[in-house]
């Protein structure tokens, strides 16, 4: 299954779920989150049935990814680990499609990690440090009604970039395949699906 296909599915499953009519609004939320930067818990309020800020805390220790990266003819091994918190604000624009938000914040942390040359053992060390970031994305599902909620982001952050430290026998085409690679880029994309309860 292609990541767009996952998309799509996980998308639908979160639309299938929310309510099918405007229930009774709910002033707080508590949630769990899941993305490729490990684990978070959020609490939120709703402002108004159109507005949400969260705060979420996160994170993951360091774990090999469960996908080899090819540089220049190599493959190598990725293991990294985050923490970091958020501030967001979630607004739903249209009355009619509640169900469907636009994600904005910003995020403190850091994530750090390896990248190894399965072949020789070449070490880089990456790390993203400097704060804040921003976030922009789309949300769909997670409205403000009480009860369990579901739901389903895609978006982006916007870093300063990684500091790479270049292996002892650095191969400078290796690290410029690293920089323009899309996981050690600028622009971080994120996925994350949560569940949680508005009251």
């Amino acid at each position: 299954m292609t990541i767009r296909s996952l998309t799509v599915a996980v998308a639908a499953a979160a639309l299938a779920a929310s309510p099918a009519h405007a229930g009774e609004k709910a002033d707080y939320a508590v949630n769990v989150g899941f993305s490729p930067f490990g684990g978070s818990i959020g609490l939120g309020y709703h402002h108004t049935k159109k507005t949400t800020l969260l705060v979420a805390f996160g994170g993951a220790p360091a774990f090999d990814a469960p996908f080899k990266l090819e540089l220049d003819g190599d493959e190598y091994t990725q293991n990294g680990g985050a923490a970091w918190m958020g501030f967001f604000f979630n607004h739903r624009p249209f009355d009619e499609a509640q169900w469907l938000r636009v994600n904005t914040g910003i995020g403190i942390g850091n994530i750090e990690g390896t990248v190894t040359n399965d072949k020789n053992g070449d070490e880089y060390a990456v790390e993203f440090s400097e704060n804040p970031v921003g976030y922009l994305g789309l949300g769909f599902g997670a409205g403000t009604d009480k009860g369990v909620f579901y739901g389903f982001d895609i978006g982006a952050l916007f870093t300063g970039g990684p500091q790479i430290v270049p292996a002892a026998n650095n191969k400078k085409d290796v690290l410029e395949d690293l920089e323009d690679s899309i996981f050690f880029g600028s622009v971080l994309p994120n996925l994350q699906f949560t569940v949680g309860y508005n009251f």
